[in-house]
């Protein structure tokens, strides 16, 4: 799974009923498995091994990924386009003359797929 809660707050069919990742991190890799396994009869035979990591762990292996985003932060609209990283510095523009900023904490966020560094190079080159 690429993206679930910081904070658990539920379980919708009421089978996991922990709040802590810690806790529950391995009974809801096997409620993924077990989805995987219905649209891929076999698929879970398959598998040599699986590590499972919760934001939590990828947290605390990076603390950059607050709360085990590793999008880039929040993409709420006061997070996009002219937003994003803060107003003001849009644009990959930083304070420093000639200097600029791309990642996944600059439009169009969401990881770190290159489009803000191919973005960056075609206003340049300009």
């Amino acid at each position: 799974m690429r993206v679930v809660p910081a904070s658990i707050r539920g379980d919708a069919l009421n089978r996991i009923t922990g709040t802590d990742w810690a806790a529950v991190k391995e009974a809801y890799a096997d409620r993924v498995m077990g989805i995987l396994e219905s649209y891929a009869p076999g698929f879970g035979g398959k598998v040599l091994g699986r590590a499972v990591f919760s934001p939590l762990d990828l947290e605390s292996e990076n603390p950059n990924l607050l709360g085990g985003d590793n999008l880039g932060g929040s993409h709420h609209l006061s997070q996009n386009f002219l937003f994003r990283p803060v107003a003001g510095w849009s644009r990959y523009k930083t304070p420093v003359e000639g200097l600029y900023l791309v990642g996944a904490s600059t439009w169009p966020g969401a990881g770190v797929g290159a489009g803000s560094g191919f973005m960056l190079a075609k206003m340049l080159a300009k």
